[in-house]
């Protein structure tokens, strides 16, 4: 993180906020790493859910370096089916076609600012390897070509600013080099959600810093969000996969919920209260995953669960 940022914490946010999805388009990206992205992001939101959506997009940032035009365009990640997000669960194909290139069908029920998104990035399956194991591979779509429709999710009871979606895709012509290199689930759906916790994380921390400006509170709640950002942009650095990775982010998550459960929030303005209450199920989500991410990275290192 550079001191630059550092310095933009302990000043303060400044206006305009982020309060809708044509503020995230209109941020620049910059040259930053994307930690420091997520967390300018957070410094800039107005409210929870926006910082949440700045560190989405800073996270598919980092998976897919240019996925969001440096910061100009929005992405979202395509991967939950009606029988979940597991690999097994992908029904959605990609097929090959004549002369060449790939046809994309099936169906997403839930993605994260799929209504905003001028991207898609789309996980689905090639057809079974030789042992039966679901073959994935990732598609790199624009939300307007052709085949694609989207219409809105019902909206969750928190973050409620964020426009999800349910996308159908009817023969969708795919080019080969719109497809990412590598596995779909072991090069981009696992790894990322490690990278989106650290992320969303450092938004979170962004947009705390941005509270306790506003509110007064003492120097070292910020001093102690600073210090957690720094960490996690050293974990960002880190393999996504590795067990080491996994039980220090499992600390960071610890850490933070500390700082942020214990700040003086009704001290806050009204609204900001009201919306902390309403958006702190946002640290929640994927809490058990983690804690199963976790566990199996102790057993990893040989040391047993916690």
């Amino acid at each position: 993180m550079s001191l630059a940022l550092v310095r933009a914490l302990v000043a303060g946010p400044v206006s305009p906020a982020v309060a809708s999805a044509a503020d995230l388009r209109r941020r620049a990206g910059g040259s930053s790493g994307t930690i420091e992205r997520a967390v300018s992001g957070g410094l800039a939101a107005s409210s929870l859910a926006w910082a949440f959506a700045c560190g989405y997009l800073a996270a598919l940032e980092r998976l897919v370096p240019g996925v969001t035009a440096n910061g100009t365009a929005l992405a979202a990640l395509c991967a939950t089916e009606q029988s979940g997000g597991h690999p097994r669960a992908i029904r959605t194909s990609l097929a090959r076609r004549e002369p060449g290139g790939w046809t994309l069908n099936g169906q997403k029920t839930w993605v994260t600012l799929g209504m905003d998104a001028d991207v898609l990035l789309v996980v689905a399956s090639t057809g079974a390897s030789p042992d039966g194991r679901n073959e994935l591979r990732v598609a790199r779509v624009p939300s307007s070509r052709t085949g694609v429709c989207l219409e809105p999710a019902a909206p969750l009871p928190f973050a409620a600013e964020i426009a999800h979606a349910r996308v159908a895709f009817e023969a969708v012509a795919v080019d080969g080099s719109e497809l990412l290199p590598g596995d779909g689930y072991a090069e981009v759906l696992k790894p990322f959600r490690t990278i989106e916790d650290l992320h969303v994380l450092a938004a979170t921390l962004g947009w705390f810093v941005r509270v306790a400006h506003a509110s007064r509170w003492e120097p070292s709640w910020i001093e102690e969000a600073v210090t957690l950002a720094l960490a996690l942009r050293d974990l960002d650095a880190l393999p996504a996969l590795a067990a080491e990775t996994h039980v220090a982010l499992a600390g960071a998550f610890a850490l933070a919920r500390r700082l942020l459960a214990g700040a003086p929030w009704p001290s806050a303005d009204a609204s900001t209260y009201a919306a902390w209450e309403r958006d702190r199920a946002l640290l929640e989500v994927a809490s058990n995953v983690r804690a199963a991410r976790r566990d199996a990275a102790w057993r990893a290192l040989g040391a047993g669960e916690p």
